[in-house]
């Protein structure tokens, strides 16, 4: 039995020796060095994600909508607009369970069921994943491995919920993103997100890029680019 566990663990520790390291910022990344990728998770949201959207296309902003499969089933012409407004589709589970707190199999499933459900509204499988909550999972990370898609976490997050995502402190943290951050922000109410305190921050926050010299690119632009960089 001894000798079983070790070959066990051994197998286990292989395997996610195998697996890609998840994407959490974009590196050096030759002429595109000065850019950056938004992202948002939990949507899509009827009230917040097309005031988001509005505000993206004001600026000539892209970025990438992590969205949940069954907000997705709920409200498929936010997914259809996400798209037709250029921005990029990940995968962010169906539901949001937490991957420590699920079964393997609800865990892959998952992931299967969003992207199904993307597939069906875009007619294209999304080709990046993120966990929920960040939380890295054997089978999730095995699963989206398996669909070609890359695990993208984030390198700098507004903290867009909770007791710290008042206004001062999403204020604060969008004045600090720089060259080659992936951002972590909320389009979706779910919990406590507050997505009402971002959208009050992040036209100012569009409009200082230009001074600043950063553009903000899509995940996908981010592929088509150096496509090299994110092989899955």
């Amino acid at each position: 039995m001894i000798f079983k566990s070790i070959i066990e663990k051994t197998f286990h520790q292989q395997t996610i020796t195998r697996l890609p390291t998840p994407v959490k910022s974009l590196g050096d990344f030759g002429k595109a060095a000065r850019a950056l990728c938004l992202t948002f998770d939990d949507g899509p949201d009827p009230v917040y994600t097309p005031a988001l959207l509005d505000v993206l296309a004001a600026y000539n902003a892209k970025a990438t909508f992590f969205v949940l499969g069954e907000a997705a089933k709920q409200y498929p012409h936010l997914i259809e607009r996400i798209v037709a407004d250029g921005h990029s589709i990940g995968n962010h589970t169906f539901s949001h369970v937490h991957p420590w707190l699920s079964s393997a199999e609800r865990a892959r499933h998952e992931i299967l069921a969003t992207s199904a459900i993307v597939k069906q509204i875009t007619g294209t499988l999304p080709r990046w994943f993120r966990p929920p909550y960040g939380r890295m999972r054997l089978a999730m990370h095995q699963q989206a491995q398996r669909a070609n898609m890359t695990t993208v976490l984030w390198n700098h997050s507004i903290i867009d919920w909770g007791l710290l995502g008042g206004t001062a402190g999403i204020r604060t943290r969008l004045e600090k993103i720089s060259a080659g951050d992936i951002v972590l922000m909320h389009d979706g109410q779910r919990d406590h997100n507050r997505p009402d305190n971002l959208l009050r921050f992040l036209p100012d926050f569009l409009s200082s890029l230009t001074e600043k010299k950063l553009y903000t690119w899509s995940l996908d632009g981010i592929y088509a680019f150096q496509p090299d960089k994110y092989n899955a």
